[in-house]
């Protein structure tokens, strides 16, 4: 069986690939340039040379012999590019969508986002739980776009699931990595003392999920994907902190400070139509300043997904993996 793989040459793809290998599946993956072709090619990937923004008919031709996609590739930053965030997250997927369909592959599973639901804070949030509205920043906003062009797509003969990871964490991750360069410079501070419940997922599960998604007979639907516990933020971060070698200190910051920052940031770059990442981004405070959890039952109940990996063998496998690339 062969999967077309999207954003194969970033964090989530460069992890999934070996494991969808390691299950015997072959694997196709979109490749921009020369460099992510490399990295393709590396972890046992056929790269395939397009642009996912304006996609030809080598990528029509691959699919026809494709029976799965995966597609995880996204605009994931915090700035106010609009065209972007839509030509990306929203064109580029009802294109592959379409073309999917049209060339004969079986399932499309889409790699979507556990902020596409609205709302601040979320508590231990199911999918039933989802409001009216779509999410006003931009990532998770055209992300939930997509999303329901992805879910509303699914037929019998061409069946589509979305999955839903909050914070993904674990080897290789450059989000994780500017993080750390916060805190190596004496930057970072716990908002709010960084007390609240963060839902997190380990690549590998992520990966798990996948694999369950592309065996699955189950359609039409999203599912939360989690590391299957409840931890405070700050434990979280400390805990990778440590393993980086790295002490964040105790600075905190007030989040009604915080929210008011964000509010007069969000305000004057919709005013002014600024593109570029506000100083304090209102999705970041969303996200890692107040609660932000989910529950992953649905997911174990319908897909039988069990996380791989506990949050501290995570901590230890990523241990492991610094120490070797040492």
């Amino acid at each position: 069986m062969r999967v077309f793989i999207t954003g194969g040459s970033g964090f989530v793809g460069q992890n999934v690939i070996p494991v969808l290998k390691g299950k015997g599946y072959a694997v196709v993956g979109l490749a921009r340039s020369a460099e992510a072709a490399s990295k393709l090619e590396k972890v046992g990937a056929v790269p395939i040379m397009d642009d996912l923004t304006n996609l030809s008919q080598v990528t029509a031709d691959a699919l026809r012999h494709c029976d799965f996609v995966v597609h995880s590739a996204a605009r994931m930053e915090l700035d106010y590019n609009k065209e972007k965030f839509f030509e990306i997250n929203v064109g580029a997927t009802k294109k592959l969508l379409s073309l999917s369909k049209k060339n004969g592959v079986k399932k499309f599973i889409y790699i979507s986002a556990a902020p596409v639901i609205p709302g601040s804070p979320v508590i231990n949030a199911k999918e039933s739980d989802v409001g009216i509205g779509l999410p006003k920043a931009l990532y998770p906003r055209t992300k939930a776009i997509a999303e329901k062009w992805v879910l509303s797509s699914n037929t019998k003969d061409f069946q589509t699931i979305s999955l839903r990871p909050p914070l993904i964490w674990g080897p290789n991750n450059h989000h994780v990595h500017e993080i750390m360069d916060r805190v190596n410079s004496g930057k970072w501070m716990w908002i709010g003392g960084g007390r609240q419940i963060l839902s997190t997922v380990h690549i590998r599960n992520l990966a798990e999920a996948i694999l369950l998604a592309l065996e699955t007979k189950e359609s039409g639907k999203p599912y939360f994907i989690t590391d299957g516990d409840r931890r405070p933020m700050r434990e979280t971060f400390e805990k990778l902190f440590e393993v980086y070698g790295l002490d964040a200190g105790k600075k905190e910051f007030p989040l009604s400070v915080a929210n008011f920052m964000a509010r007069v940031f969000h305000t004057v770059w919709t005013v002014l139509g600024l593109k570029s990442q506000p100083p304090v981004p209102p999705l970041a405070i969303r996200l890692m300043a107040r609660e932000f959890s989910v529950s992953d039952a649905k997911a174990r109940q319908e897909l039988g997904y069990q996380n791989v990996l506990s949050f501290e063998e995570g901590l230890m496998d990523l241990k492991t993996r610094l120490k070797i690339e040492k």
